[in-house]
């Protein structure tokens, strides 16, 4: 016989009783490996952006404005400007022309269609940053679906020169 003084019987299979394993969790290394690889991508397309590409926009007085890409997938690019409340940029666009350039004279040209923007600080800078979608109507989208292709399998692969080897030119 079985008594219950002054309360109810907890037990395992009642849904109160506590393992002291149910704090651990169960690790995915696919998903900690897509993680890595994630954030591998992004900051090396940031650096790939600020020291080899070229990147403006075209204004409506045939002016280039120089904007920074943070991110870029098939369907869409992500941009940052610094903030300016005298002259804000892009202001009341809903689409702008890109200009990606490779070399000095030449660019693969891509409009955006604004969907977001939000106020960013990065290092005690202020700029906004836009969430845009890639316009795929182009036939210079099929170039830049090939770049994007191109920047993804480059950041899983690619490594950083350490220094530790001696080039000779002839």
């Amino acid at each position: 016989m079985s008594h219950n003084f002054g309360g109810s019987k907890k037990g395992p299979d009642d849904g109160t009783s506590k393992d002291k394993n149910e704090d651990n969790h169960v690790i995915d290394f696919g998903q900690a490996r897509a993680q890595r690889l994630e954030e591998k991508r992004r900051k090396t397309e940031r650096i790939f952006f600020k020291q080899i590409l070229g990147i403006y926009s075209v204004t409506n007085n045939d002016d280039a404005r120089q904007i920074e890409i943070v991110d870029v997938s098939e369907e869409g690019v992500s941009f940052q400007v610094p903030f300016n409340s005298t002259d804000p940029w892009p202001k009341d666009k809903s689409e702008i022309p890109i200009r990606l350039y490779f070399s000095q004279d030449t660019y693969l040209p891509i409009t955006l269609q604004i969907q977001n923007s939000r106020p960013y600080i990065e290092n005690g800078v202020r700029f906004t940053r836009y969430g845009c979608k890639v316009d795929n109507t182009l036939s210079s989208y099929v170039a830049y679906l090939r770049f994007v292709q191109f920047m993804k399998t480059y950041a899983e692969h690619a490594h950083k020169d350490t220094g530790k080897v001696t080039f000779f030119y002839l």
